[in-house]
């Protein structure tokens, strides 16, 4: 009988294990909840925080320096979120290749919030440029979903 006990006790603490680590692994969006204050534009797709971190907005690509349409693509970027505080939204990646953050990125607006990522590419500001593996909102942003 106390084999049997030990065994269950085993497989129960074995399944918890499983349990936890496939909880731990799931796709679900993870979600900064800290106060993120932007004190930089750089561009149309990426500014910095106020903590030094870098953001790259994710599924959008817009205009590099010394292309048409970058200071319009930047000062449409900074009138949404300079000098505010965004709410940030992981997909997949947690950096790109420079170490920048790779977000969806929020602000809040007279209407409520603002899905900035989206914002450019309906303003024409930026494309949609899926990117695997972060694409899970990329449908959102063309307009197709959401």
């Amino acid at each position: 009988m106390k084999n049997w006990w030990a065994l269950l006790e085993i497989l129960f603490v074995i399944g918890v294990s499983v349990g936890f680590y496939f909880y731990s692994v799931s796709y679900e969006p993870y979600v900064e909840t800290e106060d993120n204050y932007v004190v930089r534009v750089i561009d149309g797709d990426s500014f910095e925080l106020g903590n030094g971190e870098f953001v790259r907005l994710i599924c959008v690509d817009a205009p590099e320096e010394g292309e048409g349409g970058y200071f319009e693509a930047r000062e449409f970027l900074k009138e949404l979120v300079f000098e505010r505080v965004v709410r940030l939204e992981k997909d997949v990646s947690e950096v790109d290749d420079y170490g920048r953050l790779l977000r969806y990125v929020y602000v809040e607006g007279s209407e409520g919030e603002i899905f900035v990522n989206r914002e450019l590419v309906r303003a024409g500001h930026a494309r949609v440029y899926p990117f695997e593996p972060d694409i899970r909102l990329c449908e959102e942003i063309s307009g197709g979903g959401g």
